[in-house]
């Protein structure tokens, strides 16, 4: 992941998963761009996929996007979730297969990897699921299920890295913390 985040230059929370795209070579377009370029309807896409799906064309991977079904929140994640697939290998040319449930779980982790990087949520001692949501912009629903496995996790070694890349932010939050500030307002547009 610390590749990612060098190359994106993310070093702060929330996670932009588009510029992760971006920064990979990889275009995030909505349903509206697809329909258009591909002469499909959304009910054609809705097929594929509610909320959004990768895809391969002409040798460049592109995730497609629903920009009316959900909110901003759950639109990240799908475009991180998507990155995920794009990155593991688990996509194929526009409308082919759609990837295994096995993909799919392996395509989440990677997307609450990239979005909620535990070790970054530890070292600032994030110690709620609703604060998790507020700092990473993710649902409650996506908040809850990581912040589980933020209280089993342990930092390991590995981890140094992403600490050291996100260590302004760390430093920030730490401080807003102890002024007792309620908010941090890093939140910006997926």
């Amino acid at each position: 992941m610390y590749e990612i985040y060098e190359r994106a230059r993310i070093g702060a929370l929330p996670v932009s998963p588009t510029e992760a795209a971006r920064a990979l070579g990889i275009k995030t377009v909505n349903y509206s761009d697809i329909c258009e370029i591909y002469c499909r309807s959304r009910r054609e896409l809705y097929g594929v996929s509610l909320y959004g799906f990768s895809f391969e064309e002409n040798g460049r991977r592109i995730i497609a996007v629903n920009e009316l079904a959900c909110g901003e929140r759950r639109r990240r994640f799908t475009i991180a979730h998507e990155l995920g697939h794009c990155l593991l290998g688990h996509i194929s040319k526009f409308g082919g297969a759609k990837p295994a449930a096995a993909q799919e779980h392996d395509a989440d982790s990677f997307a609450a990897d990239l979005l909620a990087p535990l070790s970054v949520l530890k070292k600032c001692g994030v110690s709620s699921a609703e604060e998790l949501a507020r700092v990473c912009g993710l649902s409650r629903s996506a908040a809850e299920i990581r912040f589980a496995e933020l209280t089993r996790c342990s930092l390991g070694s590995d981890e140094l890295r992403v600490i050291m890349r996100f260590s302004g932010f760390i430093d920030k939050y730490l401080q807003c913390r102890l002024t007792s500030e309620s908010r941090v307002s890093l939140y910006k547009r997926y």
